[in-house]
């Protein structure tokens, strides 16, 4: 293993050439707007923005989308760092697939910086219409795409003109000297470690390095074993049915499916158990039972309302669900199943550190001889209740992310509309289809700058019984501030409509000395309806 600093030119032009490329297990470029913009404010102020992990194998010879060219080293870890670099000074990564897109990418990827900011320390932002009219204002990729430090003249004359300030020397120098210092990002270096090991210690060599950014899990390194041996399984297989799943509102990380996989070919979540000839040899014939479990499972769940995996406390109670539906396919009553699978998110019971669990459970399904006894083995251990009290929602939402899923599914079986478009919640505003991107926009009925001028104690306002699910434009501009006695009479929201959200018609006038009346009401009729949900699934 070795280190050796990289300046960012270098990573960038190496990524543009093919000299660094990505293999199949890396995931595409995730990274927001934001992040890119905090990432050229760091590289100016000299911050440490992370080392990059390097993997230098012949070995392994097959890129993610590169063909044709010879590959010296991948990146294992540092590929959005490197699609940022690649955004801030321009060129197209060579591994990405068009050129149309990347040039989107450049547009929306634009950072700003402000020529004329006070003081020391010059200001980031993203590129808007006012900033590009602004003249003040010069994008960062204008800067880091010149070659040569003398290039640099020409572009303060130029942005000196813009201000008007054209023969001001003191303004031709300091705004030289800015651009010196950001075009000195250029040649910031990155610490890079390359190491030539075996494709099963890459993902050990990157835990121990303990990196910012993106992780590879362990999962990620098996992907590329698999693919390794196999590298069309990985293209025409694998890959397509995830992208097909981010789509549909699932983007899941690679453990869900690998351990969906050796959930129903071996009953365990733990990789390492695994031997090495299995991944090699086997691992593609189960695949078709993981893709038609996972479709199923998916699909079963768009039809109870849970259009995004987002909406879930934990992704990883999908591998005991997805792993049900493969052993037991037309035996199963999903219902039940969905009754525990809620319970269990509920209980926490795979949250964090869970391989230990899944395995157990993964156990449980693999040596069950029928539904029933499985049903009853994964409930044992669960240590929730069988009910939900009124009191269960006057906790905080922020910390309930089970309850706040039920309240969703509440409002979705209920037929909920959103108050302002009348569009139902779940669904898309101008089709009557399922959104598979759908994200709730909570709500707070009574919202919380009018009840704290009202000096309401904090954990009331933020209890789970004053939100609801709205459109975002309908939360954030149409009744965000007012009292619900305000906009219910704006908007001529009727008692219908407030019902299908549980909102209670008996408590009158919605205004702040009612509050507490409010919240208990709701809590009652919230749990009631909870309750018979969750009875009509066990049945």
């Amino acid at each position: 293993m070795a280190l050796q600093q990289l300046k960012v030119h270098e990573i960038v032009n190496q990524a543009v050439q093919g000299t660094l490329n990505i293999p199949e297990f890396q995931r595409n470029f995730v990274w927001r707007s934001d992040q890119v913009r905090d990432l050229a404010e760091s590289l100016y102020r000299d911050y440490p923005v992370g080392q990059m992990l390097l993997w230098d194998s012949t070995g392994y010879d097959i890129p993610k989308t590169a063909k044709g060219a010879e590959t010296s080293q991948w990146i294992v870890d540092g590929q959005q760092r490197t699609v940022a670099f690649c955004l801030l000074l321009g060129p197209k990564p060579y591994w990405w697939e068009t050129a149309e897109d990347w040039d989107a990418k450049l547009d929306r990827f634009d950072v700003m910086v402000n020529m004329q900011s006070e003081g020391d320390r010059l200001e980031f932002a993203l590129a808007n219409p006012v900033r590009r009219k602004d003249p003040a204002w010069v994008s960062v990729r204008d800067i880091l795409r010149q070659t040569e430090v003398e290039e640099l003249t020409q572009l303060a004359t130029d942005i000196v003109a813009r201000l008007g300030l054209e023969g001001d020397v003191q303004a031709f120098t300091r705004a030289h000297a800015r651009l010196s210092h950001i075009w000195s990002i250029r040649g910031r270096e990155i610490p890079a470690v390359s190491t030539r090991h075996d494709l099963e210690d890459v993902a050990e060599i990157f835990a121990r390095l303990n990196q910012q950014g993106t992780r590879v899990s362990e999962a990620d390194v098996v992907i590329a074993l698999v693919a390794a041996s196999n590298a069309e399984w990985a293209r025409e297989e694998f890959l397509p049915v995830t992208r097909e799943l981010v789509e549909r509102g699932y983007d899941l990380d690679a453990g869900v499916y690998i351990r969906t996989l050796t959930g129903i070919a071996r009953g365990t979540a733990a990789l390492r158990e695994i031997r090495r000839d299995f991944w090699r040899t086997e691992a593609t014939k189960y695949w078709p039972q993981v893709r038609r479990a996972v479709g199923q499972v998916v699909h079963l769940l768009h039809d109870r309302g849970i259009l995004s995996a987002d909406l879930l406390p934990s992704k990883n109670s999908l591998i005991p669900l997805f792993a049900l539906q493969s052993k037991f396919d037309h035996d199963m009553d999903f219902d039940r199943a969905f009754r525990w699978f809620l319970r269990a998110n509920w209980d926490g019971r795979y949250s964090g550190s869970a391989i230990t669990v899944l395995t157990h459970d993964l156990s449980q399904i693999r040596d069950s001889t029928s539904f029933e006894e499985t049903i009853e083995r994964l409930r044992e251990p669960l240590e929730v209740a069988d009910a939900v009290k009124p009191d269960d929602f006057l906790e905080d939402y922020w910390r309930e992310k089970f309850l706040r899923l039920l309240i969703y599914l509440l409002l979705f079986e209920n037929h909920a509309t959103d108050w302002v478009s009348r569009a139902r919640i779940g669904f898309d505003k101008t089709e009557d289809v399922l959104n598979d991107g759908f994200l709730p926009e909570w709500h707070h009925i009574f919202p919380r700058s009018y009840l704290r001028k009202h000096n309401q104690d904090e954990s009331a306002i933020n209890a789970l019984a004053n939100v609801t699910v709205l459109n975002e434009d309908t939360n954030r501009k149409r009744l965000n501030r007012y009292p619900p006695e305000q906009y219910i009479e704006k908007w001529q929201i009727s008692e219908e409509d407030l019902a299908k959200h549980f909102v209670p018609t008996n408590v009158k006038p919605l205004e702040a000395s009612k509050y507490m009346d409010f919240l208990v009401e709701r809590a009652n009729l919230l749990a009631a309806a909870a309750n018979d949900y969750l009875r009509r699934l066990r049945e």
